[in-house]
């Protein structure tokens, strides 16, 4: 009994010359033909080239830099001088807001103050004391 490969090679036998000839027809006809290529043996480049497969990039680029350039526009009529003078709190207000946060901060991590010094206490109580809560 035959495998098909042979099947196949038997059928297709005959059609073996007519590649051939076709093959050597199209070879030939490469071999005759002139070089479609028409670029310089030596790379050109120029600044217009590298420019022009830049353009995408450039105008995107550009469009970004006009959307930073829109949006950083100060639309106010007051100068920002008056501003910052007008929103200053008094030292008594920051002393008072400094010392509340410090309160608020010894509290959450439980540390102690000894003679102006922060006594921490070790992460393990902390975590302990947290979870408990």
């Amino acid at each position: 009994m035959k495998t098909p490969r042979e099947l196949l090679f038997e059928r297709h036998r005959a059609a073996e010359p007519k590649l051939d000839t076709l093959r050597q027809k199209t070879v030939s006809r490469l071999a005759k033909a002139p070089a479609v290529n028409s670029r310089p043996s030596a790379p050109r480049s120029s600044w217009r080239d590298m420019l022009l497969s830049l353009r995408w990039h450039l105008a995107g680029l550009s469009a970004a830099w006009l959307v930073v350039l829109v949006l950083n526009i100060d639309h106010s009529q007051a100068p920002s001088s008056v501003l910052a003078k007008q929103n200053i709190p008094s030292p008594q207000q920051l002393l008072t807001a400094l010392r509340e946060n410090r309160r608020q901060v010894l509290e959450l991590t439980g540390a102690r103050v000894v003679a102006g010094v922060l006594e921490a206490r070790p992460r393990s109580e902390v975590a302990a004391a947290v979870k408990t809560a």
